[in-house]
């Protein structure tokens, strides 16, 4: 058995986050380990690999309150995606004066990175769907995408630049006619 396998056992074998976010970062960095790779090895997804990663980040009062038992290991996922150390925390001694759920502290994290609150509903299915069948043509695919901090509505528009540019301008003047800026 090689060192990287000996690490990745041990990896596996941890049972404190704390020390497994250390070692995944040594593997990661020292023994220059990618994580597709290591999330192969340890039987999880590349995203939780990252989520774990972001945990050697939190400052020591926030780790404290982790093994205090004041903080969820849900909640340290979430407030780990903030960059700045006083953010964090700034927003654990909110949670310690205030328990919200992981939902509330997602909103909060995501209102701080970027400048979004979650308001409205997103457009119901059929909605989309309606507008996709009005709009499809053999040359025309539309594809909308929502989530709670912005939304996509991605137009593909198939043929030669004389057709597709012909379509492009009346779309580009439907659009300029919404006068969105007023």
């Amino acid at each position: 058995m090689n060192e990287k396998d000996k690490l990745v056992e041990q990896i596996k074998n941890e049972t404190d986050i704390f020390n497994k976010a250390k070692l995944i970062e040594f593997i990661i960095k020292q023994k220059k380990e990618r994580i597709v790779d290591l999330a192969k090895k340890l039987s999880m997804k590349p995203s939780y690999i990252c989520h774990i990663l972001r945990l050697n980040r939190l400052p020591d009062l926030v780790i404290d309150g982790y093994y205090a038992r004041n903080i969820s290991l849900s909640h340290l996922f979430v407030v780990s995606r903030l960059k700045n150390k006083d953010e964090i925390i700034k927003l654990y001694e909110k949670l310690l004066s205030k328990p919200m759920t992981v939902l509330q502290t997602e909103e909060i994290v995501r209102e701080n990175l970027y400048g979004t609150k979650t308001k409205g509903e997103y457009i119901q299915k059929d909605e989309i769907k309606r507008f996709e069948d009005f709009i499809k043509r053999d040359n025309i695919k539309v594809k909308i995408i929502q989530t709670r901090i912005k939304s996509k509505c991605i137009i593909e528009i198939k043929g030669n630049l004389e057709k597709t540019s012909e379509l492009l301008r009346k779309l580009m003047k439907v659009i300029e006619s919404w006068n969105i800026n007023e």
